[in-house]
């Protein structure tokens, strides 16, 4: 697999053309390689199914310590 950078941006890309799957996959990765990337986590926000999921997302970007993450 590519880059966390790499791969965050190829999911950044699917989603803006609406293809969440993708999307979600490739976040999800991202999220299991680097748990402590917020900007993932914010994304990965914007391509789940349902508002448990998505809160879930938010809270953990949140929970990411300032100096862990660009």
């Amino acid at each position: 697999m590519a880059s966390i950078e790499e791969a965050i941006t190829s999911a950044v890309e699917a989603i803006q053309r609406g293809d969440l799957g993708q999307g979600r996959t490739t976040l999800s990765w991202v999220v299991r390689e680097e748990p402590d990337n917020r900007l993932a986590w914010v994304w990965l926000a914007t391509c789940v199914d349902d508002d448990s999921a998505r809160d879930e997302c938010y809270r953990r970007a949140s929970e990411v310590p300032t100096f862990s993450n660009p």
